[in-house]
């Protein structure tokens, strides 16, 4: 017989899979499948449990096989087709939300469950009994907890819903859990229980349990890292006691409270204890040191004087961090968001934003709304810095990098705010003689009207032509593009890219090899993700990408990506659990091999 574990859902959507060790024998693999409801089901841009167990065991094969909307007596007319023909070793079985469910809602509200409670767990002992017959080890869920939302109440706010219970939507839900908790029991079959288990996590995290669910029914993210996470342990248990070859795979690992980052990478972020922390730039300095550069200890709505441009030192690859040393003040503004560039002449640049005033009246920024662009820099490895000099009076917001061409010009990327309607437009400032004195580019203008539309933080990059690439992040799902000829002065019309992007920054480097790096937030995964590719023709097309970092909440945005030695790369990245006005920029290292290994060249 193949060995065979089951997770039975609609649509198989595995991640990338880190490949076993080249010398390891390859045993046939073990076949998963998930057999349930939506909950199981692929949903979306949603990670579910299917797919983070493909990527975290080695040697399975996992079949997800949930369908949306279905009841245990909908799936049972499907069973044998879903699941016995695959022969699986191991079944994962979670129903029970569809079957509980009162339509209330409907012209004639109903006042019974869908599926009855005994017919629930008829149906439930006919699949573990089955599965058993064959041999099949079966893992039985309970359904995860559910929880109101405005849409839910407006719906089901009526009896034998509880609508004044902040638990009351999971009550009818309860019986039929307590029914797989007992069939569990009685067949023999492994229990997770999801209904102890949500509450259990949100309790150890400090949060509610609807932060584990995308709409108050189905797990997000977060929700269904919960239950792979138990999947995981479980099965590997059971490989170990009836002699599966199932081995756990690298895991994805902790960055801070919120975010985990791939198994490839290594987590290099300094320790801040400021609760704010908004700038992630890195560059080598000319002794071999990495400097991060951050804005600390407040963000950007303290009053004016109360947060500083600083930067700590790293001599070991980003295991031990210097103590904060301040790089520029300003009392009559909040200097936030700074990025770094170290010149072919040592001198480090440090660019960052003079927050004033934010405020959008109409359909303009208001008069008030201020946040220049400044910059300063050191000529002796960050011991002395020259006095901060305004190189754009206006709106911007992130400082989104800096390059130096061949030619010596340094270019500063930014977007800024116009009037008639309100929107954002790219530009650049450009030094020709080492920073001290800028000049400004022509405006890059794509249209669109409000805040946060239009052409945004940008960033740039030489290419081997000479020519200057812009990315431009825009709301359309797609970054945007200009091109410049004459190392940053002037601009080509912006068109749109296809790269797919949320609306979200990305970053870009050249690494030794002459390739192209990129660091962005793909469309799909909007900020919660961010994802690494490398280009060989100067950004026309790309290697298929890694996600290097999640982050939930607060995802993981805002990137800079540099090559601090030869195949290696470093990124600094943000994540905001609480919102913009406390960041916390995080950073992490990968190779370049190991990356080509995992998405192929």
């Amino acid at each position: 017989m193949k060995h065979t574990i089951i997770l039975i859902a609609a649509i198989l959507h595995a991640p990338l899979a880190l490949l076993p060790a080249a010398d390891a024998p390859l045993a046939e693999p073990v076949t998963i499948v998930a057999f349930g409801d939506s909950t199981t089901a692929v949903r979306g841009s949603t990670t579910v449990y299917a797919s983070v167990l493909q990527e975290e065991l080695r040697n399975v094969r996992v079949i997800n096989a949930g369908v949306p909307g279905n009841t245990t007596e909908m799936a049972r007319k499907r069973f044998e087709q879903d699941v016995m023909t695959h022969h699986p070793q191991i079944a994962i079985i979670q129903f029970g939300i569809n079957d509980a469910a009162v339509d209330v809602w409907k012209s004639l509200p109903a006042i019974e469950p869908r599926v009855s409670l005994e017919r629930y767990e008829a149906n439930l002992r006919y699949f573990v009994q089955t599965l058993k017959s064959k041999n099949t080890r079966v893992v039985l869920m309970t359904s995860n907890p559910l929880r109101w939302t405005p849409k839910l109440k407006e719906m089901y706010g009526k009896p034998p819903y509880q609508p004044e219970n902040v638990e009351g939507f999971n009550a009818p839900l309860a019986p039929y859990c307590e029914a797989a908790r007992r069939v569990a029991l009685d067949e023999g079959a492994e229990l997770l229980d999801m209904q102890q288990a949500f509450v259990e996590q949100a309790q150890k995290r400090g949060v509610t349990v609807d932060s584990l669910l995308s709409d108050g029914m189905h797990p997000n993210d977060d929700g269904h890292r919960t239950e792979a996470d138990l999947l995981r342990e479980r099965i590997l248990v059971l490989a170990k006691t009836h002699s599966l070859p199932i081995t756990e795979g690298p895991l994805w690992k902790a960055s801070g409270e919120f975010v985990t980052i791939h198994p490839l990478c290594t987590d290099i972020t300094h320790g801040s204890p400021n609760p704010a922390v908004l700038g992630c730039g890195l560059a080598r300095m000319k002794d071999g040191a990495v400097i991060a550069v951050y804005s600390t200890p407040t963000g950007y709505y303290s009053k004016p004087g109360k947060t500083w441009i600083a930067g700590r030192l790293t001599k070991d690859g980003g295991k031990m961090w210097s103590s904060e040393s301040v790089i520029a003040r300003h009392p009559d503004c909040q200097p936030s968001h700074p990025s770094v560039l170290t010149t072919r002449d040592g001198v480090l640049h440090v660019f960052y934003l003079g927050f004033k005033t934010w405020k959008w009246q109409g359909v303009n920024p208001a008069a008030e709304t201020q946040s220049d662009l400044w910059t300063t820099r050191s000529s002796d490895n960050g011991v002395t810095w020259s006095e901060p000099q305004m190189i754009f009076k206006g709106y911007t917001g992130a400082s989104n990098g800096a390059i130096e061409t061949r030619d010596g010009h340094l270019i500063v990327p930014y977007s800024h705010y116009v009037n008639d309607p309100g929107r954002l437009v790219n530009q650049t400032s450009v030094s020709t003689d080492g920073g001290k004195s800028w000049s400004l580019s022509n405006d890059i203008d794509i249209g669109g009207a409000g805040d946060h539309e239009g052409a945004l933080e940008p960033c740039v990059i030489e290419l081997k032509d000479g020519r200057v690439w812009m990315l431009i992040r825009t709301s359309r799902k797609f970054f945007w593009e200009s091109f410049s000829t004459d190392g940053g002065k002037t601009w080509s019309e912006a068109k749109a890219t296809t790269i797919d992007a949320t609306s979200a920054p990305g970053h870009l480097t050249r690494i030794s090899d002459g390739r192209i790096a990129l660091v962005w937030n793909r469309a799909e995964k909007k900020r919660t993700e961010l994802h690494l590719a490398l280009s060989a023709d100067e950004g026309k097309t790309w290697t298929p990408s890694l996600n290097v970092a999640k982050g939930t909440p607060g995802g993981a945005t805002y990137p800079f990506v540099i090559e601090i030695e030869p195949g290696e790369l470093w990124i600094g990245y943000h994540n905001v659990p609480k919102g913009w006005n406390f960041p916390r920029a995080r950073h992490l290292r990968i190779s370049v091999s190991a990356l080509i290994e995992n998405v192929g060249r």
